[in-house]
């Protein structure tokens, strides 16, 4: 009877979690092409996140040019052509000449503030989990830029890595949204209660409450599956080639460790490590050619010494004598 009872449990939980998985395949796919329209108040700017979802709307309307395409992607980039945005400008360059980093207002005007190797790629790092740097948050804050849109920063990666060695170079641009973290929050609850004002713990604890309330994503307190399952299901189709395996392969083949390498060929070979030298350009020398030593069956074989010829003068004496 237990046994039973099992089964039965199990074949209903089974069934819920496939009703689940196809309310949030539904989910998704109504919010990607029937979007509900938000009401935003008339009065004051508008936030980043409101007009990102303006175009998102819009652009859902619009009739793709191909089946299989959709249009409402790329945002930030669509947003940056219809209307000027402060950014932070990350340019990568060919070569040992590394990366560097600049200010852009909205008039335009830039400057270059930081230039670094590739060997330090912390800030690439941050830029690739689409996270904003706690070590930039000083820099930006007194820069005299407003570059911050509700606590998020736009950055700009300018790919010159294709370019070539040309007078104009070309150089390939996509825009990414870098979000706070905690270690960004503690950095700004440190720099706001760093004042002569006495600040209790009581008071830095409030500050970051705030904080955390005004740049928190909205909450969906749902006691349902189907929102887990939406919410693994975007997820998943967010970070679908960023797996463990995928960021060891390009880490592999990045540029920080292609000049490693490079280095590393033209420079004497350690102590420590002349016996792996040694078997690596054993490896790499090119096998000879196979012999076979198979034995095969009588009649299907090839005396090899029989071909070589052999000539053997007789000698001029014997010795008959006995050994002992």
């Amino acid at each position: 009877m237990t046994m039973v009872k099992r089964y039965r449990f199990h074949t209903a939980m089974q069934q819920a979690l496939e009703c689940a998985l196809d309310r949030a395949e539904y989910i998704v796919e109504s919010a990607r092409q029937r979007p509900a329209k938000k009401r935003i108040p008339s009065s004051g700017r508008k936030s980043l996140y409101q007009k990102l979802y303006e175009l998102y709307t819009e652009e859902c309307e619009k009739e793709p040019e191909l089946k299989k395409l959709r249009r409402n992607v790329n945002l930030l980039e669509k947003l940056a052509s219809q209307e000027s945005v402060s950014c932070l400008v990350v340019n990568l360059y060919p070569g040992n000449e590394g990366y560097s980093l600049r200010l852009r207002g909205k008039n335009g005007s830039d400057s270059e503030t930081i230039r670094l190797p590739y060997e330090e790629g912390e800030l690439l790092e941050y830029l690739d989990a689409e996270e904003l740097p706690p070590v930039l948050v000083d820099l930006l804050e007194k820069s005299q830029v407003n570059i911050f849109h509700c606590g998020c920063v736009i950055a700009e990666v300018r790919d010159y890595r294709q370019s070539g060695n040309t007078k104009m170079p070309m150089y390939q641009s996509r825009h990414i949204l870098l979000k706070p973290t905690m270690q960004t929050l503690i950095c700004d609850v440190h720099a706001m209660t760093s004042d002569n004002h006495k600040w209790t713990q009581d008071d830095k604890l409030q500050l970051e409450s705030q904080l955390i309330l005004a740049t928190a994503e909205p909450l969906c307190l749902e006691p349902s599956i189907s929102v887990t399952c939406a919410a693994n299901r975007l997820l998943y189709n967010k970070q679908k080639m960023n797996t463990r395996s995928m960021r060891r392969c390009f880490k592999r083949h990045s540029r920080a460790a292609l000049n490693r390498q490079q280095e590393l060929a033209h420079s004497p070979t350690p102590p420590q490590l002349l016996l792996f030298d040694y078997l690596q350009k054993r490896r790499e020398k090119k096998p000879g050619p196979s012999i076979d030593l198979k034995i095969s069956k009588a009649g299907n074989c090839v005396d090899m010494w029989k071909q070589s010829s052999c000539q053997l003068n007789p000698p001029a004496q014997v010795d008959k004598s006995p050994p002992f």
